[in-house]
């Protein structure tokens, strides 16, 4: 499958696609004057067929702790690991209350919606829905395999 990007500043890595389920991983995507790209992860697209009725439910799951400003054209990390002095963490929180940056912009997701019909990736009927969540913990389950790119 290929890459796709929307909105000239998000990259879809599609991780999967079947029938019942379509997964991606959603980067925030930025060109460089010198033909180099920053890519930072902010979350993911999952897509599934519900049974009892049928129809699809595409879930956008956002990363609490990026923040993208659209004036700026710059992504934000917002995490204790990310500062050096955990003071300053602590102010750019506070900013927060103060002056809010914007997070992904909505019309992403009418972009994913008109791409996955676009494509018959999905049909009508479908819900869509985008949350914006902090992962508490990470479990990995089963063996790790080289990917074959061939």
């Amino acid at each position: 499958m290929k890459n796709t990007i929307l909105l000239d500043k998000y990259l879809f890595l599609w991780k999967e696609r079947n029938e019942n389920v379509i997964v991606a991983e959603i980067r925030h995507y930025i060109k460089n004057e010198f033909g180099g790209t920053l890519e930072t992860p902010i979350g993911n697209l999952i897509c599934f067929k519900e049974h009892k009725p049928v129809f699809w439910r595409i879930k956008i799951v956002l990363r609490d702790d990026i923040k993208y400003s659209q004036t700026q054209n710059r992504v934000f990390v917002i995490t204790k690991s990310a500062y050096k002095y955990k003071l300053n963490y602590y102010f750019e929180k506070f900013k927060d209350f103060v002056n809010p940056r914007f997070r992904a912009e909505k019309e992403l997701d009418e972009e994913i919606k008109k791409y996955l019909l676009k494509n018959n990736w999905i049909s009508e009927p479908f819900s869509i829905s985008r949350s914006i969540e902090k992962s508490e913990n990470f479990e990995f389950i089963g063996e790790i395999k080289e990917f074959d790119y061939t």
